[in-house]
């Protein structure tokens, strides 16, 4: 049996998704995360639709804001991006 016949991808969320769900569990609105990511409120609104892409400034106003990595946030824009990329959005 070859395995990598049986591999199948996991499925790949954008970034906004994974932000909203930190969002509802924080209990936070888009304009009070704008305020501690120093970002007008339609900064955040874009990355929750997927309609820019989280830059490494960004990405580190997003992690101080949320108290995560900087890398966690262009981690997983570079693997939505590479896999919109290779299989459609």
């Amino acid at each position: 049996m070859n395995l990598s016949s049986k591999l199948v991808a996991a499925e790949v969320f954008p970034p906004g998704e994974h932000l909203a769900d930190e969002l509802a569990a924080r209990g936070w609105t888009i304009p009070q995360l704008a305020k501690l990511m120093g970002q007008p409120a339609h900064i955040v609104s874009d990355i929750l639709d997927a309609q820019i892409e989280i830059t490494h400034d960004l990405a580190e106003s997003v992690s101080a804001a949320l108290g995560t990595s900087t890398e966690l946030w262009l981690n997983l824009e570079a693997a939505y991006r590479s896999h919109t990329s290779t299989h459609g959005a």
